[in-house]
């Protein structure tokens, strides 16, 4: 596993992300799919739920990799290459439903389009804590 390799599959997440978000975003503003949840309580609570996995998430993905990386399996860097792509992408599954069930105003739509930007903390997680070219001993 090297610095290389870990920042390609990061960009690809990061990729996939940004277009799964801006996606969902273009759905919602061109009226093609209604609006579900209209209660405040209910969508700040939707919100405050995605936001709390999506940040629970990180320490726990991010060791998950160290782990795989410590091991001495050859074949490892290929689920390392994996795992990380989709680890970053999947912020964008959190704000996937949460754009496309309450995305009713401009404020809506700015805080799913911040859950998707969580795609980016995660790659930053990814660059601090998987540096490349080492053993991980844990």
């Amino acid at each position: 596993m090297t610095r290389t390799s870990l920042v390609a599959s990061g960009l690809a997440g990061l990729a996939g992300a940004v277009v799964l978000t801006i996606a969902c975003l273009l759905v919602v503003t061109s009226g093609w799919f209604p609006i579900f949840i209209e209660n405040p309580l209910v969508i700040w609570s939707l919100f405050l739920l995605l936001l709390f996995f999506s940040l629970a998430e990180i320490p726990v993905m991010v060791y998950s990799i160290r782990r795989i990386a410590a091991g001495g399996n050859p074949k490892a860097k290929y689920l390392i290459w994996l795992t990380n792509t989709g680890y970053i992408f999947f912020a964008a599954v959190y704000a996937a439903p949460f754009i496309l069930l309450a995305g009713s105003s401009f404020l809506l739509l700015a805080a799913g389009a911040l859950l998707g930007a969580l795609s980016v903390i995660r790659f930053i997680s990814t660059l601090i804590f998987l540096p490349g070219d080492k053993t991980y001993e844990l």
